[in-house]
C-alpha cells in the first residue's frame, strides 16, 4: 500500500505534530508501508525534496518568507491542492496530521480522487484543532471536513468526545494514541543525596503554564534541581521569575534530550491543554515519576480514572503518575514535596510509568493500529 502523509510543518521544525509525523512515518516504512510525506516549504534554506529517516519528503511552495503568515498558509494550501489533484491517485490513502487547513484541502481533493482521507486531531482544550478550525472564517472548513473526511483519529478520549460535540459522526471517529520509541531499558536511578531531580521538556510558551511550575517549586522548597529543556517566547520572563529560586536551570533547546530523561527522577507537565504530549510519553518510557495537569492526553497517558479534576491544593493518584488541577501551584507543590520525601513512591510511579508506556504507547504497536485502519479503508 502506498500512503501519502501530510503535515503543514516538518523537520527541521520541531513540534508535537511534526515529531509524531516523523516517528510514525519512519515506523510505518519499517513495517513495509510505502509512506511518502508532503509538507510546506517555508524557507529556501531547506531542500524541496529529501529523505528523512528513510521516508521521501517533498516540500511544496516557493520557500518565500511572505508576510503576513496567513498569506504563506494560503499559498501552501493552493500548492497542496494542485499537487493532490495532479498526483493524488498514485496513493491508496491520504493521512493528514492535524485537523486544520491541510485537512480541508485533502478532504476536498480526496472526494474528487475517490481516495479515503483520515485526519488526526492532535490537541484538545484551548489549543484544540477543532476550536482553531472554527476561527478566522474557517467554519466552512469544519463543515466540509465533517462531511468529507473518511475517518478522524482522536489521540485521546477527550478529543473523541470533542469530535462528537462538533458534529462528527461516531462511525467517523477512531481512537489511536500517540506513540513513542522505547529506550532499551529505563534508567536505573538512585538518589545521590542532593534531592529530587525534576525535569520539564517542551516549548517555553504561554499554554505550558511554566510560571505555575516555578511557583510550585518555590512553595515546595524541597532540596534538588529543576531543569527546563526547551526554548520559546516566554523564556526571558521565566528566567526573570526564577531569579533567586534554588536549583533552577534553563538548558535551552538541545539536539539530544535522552540524557536529561536518564538523569532525572521526576518529570512535570503543567499545561492548560494537551493532545498527548510527546515529552510526557518520553519521560514515562525513560522511567521518570510523572506529575501532570488533569487535561486531555495527560489523563489518558497516566491512567487517570476520574473525569473530574483533583481538589484545589491537592493531587490525585493515577495508575502511572500524579494529576493536579490546571493552574494549581499549591497542588503541584504538594505533589512535588511528596515525591521528594517519599523515594519509594517516586520509584514505584517511575516503574509504573515505564510499564504503562511499553504496554500502551510503543510506536511500533501504534503503527500497527494505523495499518489496520489503512487496510480497513483502502484494502491490504
Amino acid at each position: 500500500m502506498k500512503v501519502l502523509m501530510i503535515v503543514a510543518q516538518f523537520h527541521p521544525i520541531v513540534g508535537g505534530a511534526e515529531t509524531q509525523a516523523r516517528r510514525l512515518a519512519a515506523e510505518l516504512r519499517r513495517q513495509g508501508v510505502a509512506v511518502e510525506l508532503w509538507t510546506g516549504r517555508w524557507s529556501r534554506d531547506v531542500p524541496s525534496r529529501e529523505v528523512v529517516d528513510g521516508v521521501p519528503v517533498e516540500r511544496l511552495g516557493p520557500g518565500l518568507a511572505l508576510q503576513p503568515r496567513r498569506l504563506r498558509r494560503w499559498l501552501f494550501l493552493g500548492c497542496l491542492f494542485v499537487a493532490l489533484l495532479r498526483r493524488g491517485r498514485q496513493f491508496a490513502l491520504i493521512h493528514v496530521h492535524q485537523l486544520l487547513y491541510p485537512a480541508f484541502a485533502a478532504a476536498v481533493a480526496g472526494r474528487w480522487l475517490g481516495r479515503p482521507v483520515i485526519a488526526r486531531v492532535s490537541s484538545t482544550g484551548s489549543t484544540s484543532d477543532l476550536v482553531m478550525a472554527a476561527r478566522g472564517g474557517l467554519g466552512l472548513q469544519r463543515w466540509l471536513t465533517r462531511r468529507l473526511l473518511t475517518r478522524v483519529v482522536a489521540v485521546n478520549h477527550e478529543a473523541a468526545r470533542e469530535c462528537l460535540r462538533f458534529g462528527y459522526r461516531p462511525a467517523q471517529v477512531v481512537h489511536i494514541p500517540n506513540g513513542v520509541p522505547l529506550p532499551v531499558a529505563p534508567a536505573a536511578r538512585r538518589r545521590d543525596g542532593d534531592g529530587l531531580r525534576l525535569l520539564y521538556v517542551g516549548g517555553l510558551r504561554p499554554e505550558k503554564r511554566l510560571e505555575v511550575l516555578l511557583e510550585a517549586w518555590r512553595i515546595a522548597d524541597c532540596p534538588g534541581t529543576l531543569t527546563l529543556v526547551g526554548d520559546g517566547s516566554e523564556r526571558a520572563a521565566l528566567e526573570a521569575r526564577a531569579g533567586g529560586l534554588r536549583g533552577v536551570r534553563f538548558a535551552g533547546a538541545v539536539v539530544e534530550v535522552d540524557p536529561f530523561y536518564a538523569a532525572s527522577d521526576a518529570f512535570a507537565l503543567c499545561s492548560d491543554a494537551e493532545g498527548m504530549s510527546n515529552a510526557l510519553l518520553e519521560a514515562m518510557a525513560w522511567g521518570c515519576a510523572c506529575v501532570a495537569t488533569h487535561v486531555g492526553g495527560n489523563v489518558d497517558a497516566l491512567g487517570g480514572t476520574s473525569e473530574a479534576p483533583p481538589p484545589a491544593g491537592g493531587f490525585a493518584n493515577a495508575a502511572a503518575g500524579l494529576l493536579v488541577r490546571v493552574g494549581d501551584a499549591a497542588g503541584l507543590a504538594e505533589a512535588l514535596d511528596r515525591l521528594a520525601r517519599d523515594e519509594a513512591l517516586c520509584s514505584a510511579l517511575a516503574g509504573a510509568a515505564a510499564q504503562r508506556c511499553r504496554a500502551e504507547y510503543e510506536m511500533a504497536a501504534v503503527a500497527r493500529r494505523y495499518r489496520v485502519l489503512y487496510d480497513e479503508l483502502a484494502g491490504p
